[in-house]
């Protein structure tokens, strides 16, 4: 953890700690667990970071966000649940650039075409090897980001989605009751693209166009290709049903036989990302 809170109820990092400061009474900052922590120095090959004993109290509890390695549904839920509490506010903003752009095949992409710059200072060190990313510019990338990290560090990390847009990861990865539910309210932010969860229910193919159905409580999610991109989506019925997947794309209202149907268009394989975990309760 590079997180913990303080007896007063405070969030402290691994990087400002100080115990002549702090005080040595530090705590899992999970609302569900509160165990007693130590502060671990850093060396070469690990930043600084709290962590339990092990020993007495001092053992985080089953439904502590850092009781075990988390899938990508388990650690966007614990992400969403520090937000909506807050902890994140105590905490140095993380910024991260979103760049999809670089999966349409329909854009034309120059010669050359590198990132700028050297790496953000805000970044992150965990380990020698990991620093949070720049930029991400792939489904599989939010993937990554979601099952490498943990939720202290995720929760406070902004996404920046473009035109002054920056929103924090629980605003724009989320399951597909959700998606329908921000999208009908009429709640979407302008112009960013969400990254929406759910299991394959089945796969229809028309004559012009291939609808991927999400299992739903309620409200139909639809994910669409049209005829123009099936050369790029190599993604077979008998490989998607059933299984979680995360998607990407700008939702759309479809209104068919008086039912409220949510859409999201994708263009290709790299639109979609299969990953293990269970999408609904």
């Amino acid at each position: 953890m590079l997180t913990a809170k303080l007896h007063n109820g405070k969030i402290v990092t691994s990087v400002e700690y100080d115990v002549n400061l702090h005080g040595t009474r530090i705590f899992c900052l999970d609302k569900n667990c509160s165990s007693p922590l130590i502060f671990v120095q850093g060396n070469e090959g690990r930043a600084a970071h709290f962590k339990t004993s092990g020993k007495g109290d001092s053992v985080h509890q089953s439904s502590c966000g850092f009781f075990k390695p988390l899938n990508m549904i388990e650690s966007i839920t614990k992400v969403k649940e520090y937000q909506e509490e807050g902890i994140h506010n105590d905490m140095k903003e993380i910024v991260i650039r979103l760049s999809m752009s670089r999966i349409d095949p329909d854009r034309e992409t120059s010669a050359v075409e590198r990132e700028k710059g050297s790496r953000d200072p805000a970044a992150l060190k965990v380990k020698n090897d990991s620093l949070t990313p720049q930029s991400i510019s792939s489904v599989k990338g939010v993937v990554k980001l979601l099952t490498e990290y943990e939720p202290d560090i995720l929760a406070s990390i902004l996404i920046n989605a473009g035109g002054g847009n920056k929103v924090p990861l629980s605003d724009i990865i989320v399951n597909q009751e959700d998606a329908h539910e921000i999208l009908w309210n009429d709640s979407t932010i302008n112009n960013v693209g969400y990254f929406v969860y759910g299991k394959v229910a089945n796969m229809i193919k028309r004559e012009k166009v291939m609808y991927i159905n999400l299992e739903g409580r309620e409200n139909p999610f639809t994910i669409v290709i049209f005829q123009k991109y099936w050369n790029d989506f190599s993604y077979t019925e008998k490989r998607l049903v059933g299984k979680s997947v995360l998607v990407y794309g700008h939702l759309r209202k479809n209104e068919y036989q008086n039912k409220q149907i949510s859409e999201i268009i994708i263009k290709s394989d790299k639109y979609l990302e299969i990953f293990k975990g269970k999408t609904l309760d």
